[in-house]
């Protein structure tokens, strides 16, 4: 008898306005049973879960999964089977899994590490992937700006594994786009201020939610501590 499993979505709710959902995330979200989401800091309710919290109605099953901020491979790695094994245990029956992400499942996202997990135990489970409105996208949405035109180049470099790959970006893309660079601002704001592209830059974070908050003047921000889920959009070459 050939067993039938669920289907694992990987679902982008955008970066972070509601209204910003696809209608295929939406007739998805509206159909399935199982809805995973990651969970936030100190167990809060992370921002994917904010974005979908209208689909979140009492017939949905919810799998809140804990993925910590950590490099340690060991407690990464138990984090993962931890949260494949809970995915997999409703997979197995069935029934549909859908992992809710910020922003776009294929640009730094959780879900990639999720799926791999799930197909390295089970490889008969169907993956799908929708979707959704990246933090980049937005940006230049909210800023009201091209991020590149015909014949311009752009890069998205996330800045907390070293600050080579960013200088080499921007010294061969119009646009650059920074992610992930809370940790190591100071060096970030350095070097950006060594090459005089601070009046290029600006700050934006919490895009599409009540807390956004979009800076052009970096001057402001050199002793502040930006929050994770914030991007620089650095446009060197590009006109108004």
């Amino acid at each position: 008898m050939t067993r039938i499993y669920g289907t694992l979505f990987g679902l982008g709710a955008g970066a972070g306005n509601p209204e910003w959902l696809t209608l295929q995330a939406d007739r998805i979200l509206k159909r399935s049973r199982v809805i995973a989401l990651p969970r936030g800091i100190a167990r809060a309710v992370g921002r994917a879960e904010e974005i979908v919290e209208a689909y979140l109605t009492p017939d949905k099953y919810l799998l809140r999964l804990a993925f910590p901020m950590t490099q340690d491979e060991n407690v990464l790695a138990r984090a993962w089977n931890d949260a494949r094994d809970q995915v997999l245990s409703h997979l197995t029956q069935g029934l549909d899994v859908v992992f809710v992400t910020e922003g776009d499942p294929s640009l730094y996202s959780t879900f990639s590490y999720l799926a791999d997990a799930v197909l390295a135990k089970c490889p008969e489970i169907a993956v799908e992937i929708v979707p959704g409105i990246s933090s980049v996208s937005a940006a230049a949405a909210r800023l009201g700006v091209s991020l590149a035109r015909s014949g311009q180049s752009v890069a998205v470099i996330p800045a907390v594994n070293g600050l080579n790959q960013l200088s080499q970006a921007l010294d061969v893309c119009d646009t650059v786009v920074i992610l992930k660079f809370s940790r190591v601002f100071d060096r970030v704001y350095e070097l950006l201020d060594s090459r005089g592209l601070l009046p290029d830059t600006v700050y934006l974070a919490g895009i599409g939610t009540t807390q956004e908050e979009i800076r052009g003047d970096l001057h402001e921000m050199k002793e502040r501590v930006p929050p994770y889920m914030s991007l620089l959009v650095v446009r060197q070459r590009c006109p108004d």
